[in-house]
């Protein structure tokens, strides 16, 4: 056997299978260094959690790691082995977090505890049956002084033995030392001092949280017709021409569109067809019924045909007329783009255009939900129209509907009239800009600090 020109002999073949020393397997104590090194090379916070993450369970056997947080009351899930961002409103994270908590309330996280699911689980929590590691073990990471800052939550299907807990505080230990070395104590233990100049500002802005000031939204507006007539599809087809432009000018009459009448025009044909066939059947009855008794029975019959040949006409030919479709008053006609229509099915009572008086217009205000506030009849409001936005158009709100739909912008908000005053300047249809609504007196505080609270209260489920 020859390689690159060089013999090998059958001794030295038989030594290529013996495994070599340095491919050995690593016992725990090499593991313990090769993590702990790890974890003082990491350059920064976030990098050290995925390497407690994702290192951890190599060592100590577990099936999943959570690394966690604690700041107060609030236990954070920061990192997932083998999940490269955590989803905060994932149904199991929140559960994790409400395990740790009750954890926290019932034997507090001071110290290493094991226990095992449904241990300190919340009792409506649908994942204590589902979750596959019930077997868990929080290690906490301790400042010198005794405060906790986070820990780990370890996770796996046997129970813990003694070897695998000592390992795992012994890489909490180092990992919680790093984090408190790059984050910096006196930032864990969130101590606030203060001061005479701290407090009198606190003093002055509490006191200012008391002013009253107007309650006040911004949301997306739009210039209107009051009344505008809707123009739907008649019949169901497709749209084979538009004799008008986008925002045109018609008078009453003036044809919009026509639908495709092929199959229309040959059912008239047919129907004119079976009439003259049930006339002439209805004559040579009626004619036989002079001389001969016995046909007198189908005179009746034959007249009823002839009826039902005439209605059907009559309907198709009514179908036909259906296809142009006629302006029923005199104004804009406000629709998309015509291409997109030629050609498209529609369906009897689909909504195709509007026909708006140019000179009656309103504002329309779209409130989205997050934003919502309490506004009643006549409350003011201004428009800063894109058109000309350093001149506000005032307004009056005229009404406001009663549940929330979505919009265009797929955003669900509350749609809300308003009326120009009389002395306002003519508004072309279709302008766009942004309307400032005013509600009640509220005090600034609340003003301020309104769509915090309320967000605050979505998080915590209140």
């Amino acid at each position: 056997m020859m390689v690159s020109g060089q013999p090998i002999s059958s001794k030295a073949s038989r030594d290529r299978t013996v495994p070599r020393a340095d491919a050995r397997k690593p016992n725990a104590v090499e593991l313990l260094l090769r993590i702990e090194s790890e974890l003082r090379q990491v350059e920064s916070v976030q990098e050290l959690k995925f390497v407690l993450a994702n290192e951890t369970p190599v060592l100590s056997r577990a099936s999943q790691v959570f690394v966690v947080s604690v700041k107060g009351r609030r236990r954070r899930v920061e990192a997932v082995t083998g999940i490269g961002v955590v989803e905060r409103n994932a149904p199991r994270i929140r559960w994790i977090e409400a395990v740790i908590g009750g954890l926290a309330e019932d034997a507090g996280l001071q110290a290493r505890r094991d226990f095992r699911l449904p241990a300190y689980a919340p009792p409506e929590g649908e994942h204590s049956d589902s979750f596959p590691y019930p077997f868990m073990l929080w290690v906490p990471f301790i400042l010198p002084g005794g405060h906790v800052f986070g820990g780990l939550l370890l996770a796996r299907e046997r129970p813990w033995s003694d070897s695998d807990v000592l390992v795992s505080e012994r890489v909490a230990e180092t990992g919680g030392y790093c984090w408190a070395a790059m984050a910096g104590k006196r930032r864990l233990k969130r101590r606030v001092r203060i001061g005479p100049v701290l407090a009198a500002l606190v003093i002055c802005l509490v006191a200012a949280g008391f002013v009253p000031v107007p309650l006040t939204v911004l949301a997306p507006a739009q210039v209107v017709s009051v009344e505008p007539r809707i123009i739907a599809a008649p019949l169901d087809g497709t749209i084979d021409s538009i004799a008008v432009d986008p925002n045109a000018e018609v008078a009453a009459e003036d044809e919009l569109f026509r639908m495709s009448d092929t199959t229309l025009r040959n059912d008239l044909a047919v129907a004119e067809q079976e009439v003259r066939v049930a006339e002439a059947d209805f004559k040579r009855i009626a004619q036989s019924a002079v001389t001969d008794p016995s046909a007198r029975a189908d005179f009746a019959v034959a007249r009823t045909e002839l009826s039902l040949a005439t209605a059907r006409r009559d309907y198709a030919q009514e179908l036909l007329n259906r296809t142009v479709v006629a302006a029923p008053a005199a104004g804009v006609v406000i629709y998309g783009d015509r291409r997109e229509w030629i050609g498209r099915p529609v369906q009897v009572g689909e909504r195709l255009m509007e026909i708006a008086d140019p000179t009656r217009v309103q504002l329309r205000i779209d409130v989205p939900v997050a934003d919502s506030i309490v506004m009643r009849e006549g409350a003011s409001a201004r428009a800063f129209l894109d058109s000309d936005p350093l001149k506000p158009v005032p307004a009056t709100v005229i009404s406001a509907s009663f549940e929330a739909q979505r919009t265009e912008e797929d955003v669900m908000a509350y749609r809300i009239y308003a009326r120009f005053s009389e002395d306002h300047a003519p508004m072309q249809l279709g302008t766009r800009g942004t309307a400032q609504i005013y509600g009640e007196q509220v005090s600034l505080a609340y003003y301020l600090f309104r769509k915090p609270l309320a967000a605050a209260r979505q998080w915590l489920g209140q």
